[in-house]
């Protein structure tokens, strides 16, 4: 049994669990805080999460986690079948964690605390994730999926990173900065149609709204 330990609120928790649904393998979660407790550190040595626990074994980092899942389940592939494919999935996962996720983090933080950013921090931030809109943009495919034909790593990434920054940029800087991304609105409503993106989508929402319900 793998247990995934983490948040539904969590953009990297939510890609790991979109690959383990994917995979169709049985995990069960569990609700986990990032920490510096002992416990935590012996699984996750930076005391983040997600991590997973296979049979008792420790691993953590989401994409660590999401290539040690295609390692053991490799029939239910979730990267191109050439190595050139490979590898632009690879990229294009790498580049909306880097250079979108990141440059959004500022507000995650905000949205938790019921706070709101200085105007010359929106525009850094405004400004940090154009960049990397406009790098995935120059790279993406969406021939259907962000890499090509194939549903892999970075449509997993896309479909936890995207809606959190959309509503993220929308809320706090006035523009939803996903749209510079060319087809956004019909990929997002393509990624929705899969089951795993759903449920998780669902999950994240109504994590998202309870966290809300307690703060009000």
């Amino acid at each position: 049994m793998i247990k995934l330990h983490g948040t539904p609120l969590s953009p990297y928790y939510n890609k790991v669990k979109v690959g383990l649904l994917e995979k169709g393998v049985n995990f069960q979660e569990v609700l986990t805080s990032p920490s510096q407790e002992d416990w935590l550190l012996e699984k996750s040595p930076m005391g983040k999460v997600p991590f997973v626990e296979i049979n008792g074994h420790p691993v953590a980092e989401s994409t660590v986690i999401l290539e040690w899942l295609e390692d053991a389940y490799p029939t239910a592939s979730l990267l191109p079948p050439t190595p050139n494919g490979r590898a632009l999935a690879r990229e294009l996962m790498t580049m909306l964690e880097l250079y979108v996720m990141a440059p959004s983090g500022p507000l995650v933080r905000h949205m938790v605390k019921g706070s709101r950013p200085e105007p010359a921090q929106c525009d850094e931030i405004r400004q940090g994730i154009a960049r990397g809109i406009s790098a995935v943009a120059q790279l993406a495919q969406q021939r259907p999926w962000l890499a090509g034909e194939d549903f892999s790593f970075a449509d997993i990434s896309a479909a936890s990173i995207l809606p959190l920054v959309a509503k993220l940029s929308q809320g706090f800087l006035g523009e939803d900065m996903t749209l510079r991304l060319s087809g956004c609105g019909e990929y997002l409503q393509r990624l929705g149609g899969r089951h795993s993106v759903a449920r998780v989508w669902a999950d994240r929402d109504a994590s998202l709204a309870a966290l809300m319900a307690r703060r009000d």
